[in-house]
C-alpha cells in the first residue's frame, strides 16, 4: 500500500514539474496587462469587474460574433478602446484586446502614445518591427506599438490566442 501511494505522489509531482496540472501560483495568468482605473487587466480575464469601474463608455457596439456562439462588444472610452467576447449567447464577457486613443494612458511599464522608440526597446527589449509595429508576446497577450518617426503612434494588446 505504501509503494502505491508513494508511486501516485511521484507521478503527481512529475506532472506539476512539468506542468501537466497548474499549481496555485502558476494558475495565474502572466502576460502583459493593462491598468485603468485601479483595476487591472489582462487577455481573456473576465472582463465585469474592469468594465464596472471604467465607467460608461463614450459609446458601444454589440455585434453576433463570427467566430463561436457569443457576442462581441466594443466600449469606446475617452482614453481607450475595450474589445470584449462571450463564448455563449448569455455568458459572461472577456477580454479580447485594448487599443490605446490618446498619450492619457499608458502601459503598465511606462510607455504611451508620443513616448520615443527607445523607451519601447529599453522596456521590452530588442524587436525587429513589421511595418513599424513591434510585436511582443508574454503569456496570453500580444502587445503591439506602432512607431513612426522614432515616436509610439499606436498601442495595443490583443489576446494571443482566444478561449
Amino acid at each position: 500500500m505504501k509503494t502505491a501511494v508513494k508511486r501516485i505522489l511521484a507521478v503527481c509531482m512529475a506532472l506539476i514539474l512539468a506542468g501537466g496540472i497548474s499549481t496555485v501560483s502558476s494558475a495565474k495568468v502572466q502576460g502583459y496587462y493593462f491598468k485603468n482605473g485601479g483595476v487591472s487587466v489582462t487577455m481573456d480575464s473576465a472582463a465585469k469587474k474592469f468594465i464596472s469601474k471604467a465607467g460608461a463608455p463614450e459609446k458601444t457596439k454589440v455585434k453576433k460574433s463570427c467566430a463561436y456562439k457569443g457576442k462581441d462588444r466594443t466600449y469606446q472610452y475617452k482614453n481607450f478602446i475595450l474589445y470584449t467576447y462571450t463564448n455563449s449567447e448569455k455568458g459572461a464577457e472577456y477580454v479580447q484586446g485594448i487599443s490605446f486613443r490618446n498619450k492619457s494612458v499608458s502601459t503598465s511599464e511606462g510607455v504611451k502614445i508620443g513616448s520615443a522608440e527607445s523607451l519601447v526597446t529599453k522596456k521590452y527589449g530588442k524587436a525587429t518591427p513589421n511595418f513599424g509595429i513591434y510585436t511582443y508576446i508574454k503569456g496570453n497577450t500580444k502587445l503591439q506599438i506602432e512607431v513612426t518617426d522614432g515616436k509610439v503612434t499606436n498601442i495595443r494588446y490583443t489576446a494571443n490566442k482566444v478561449k
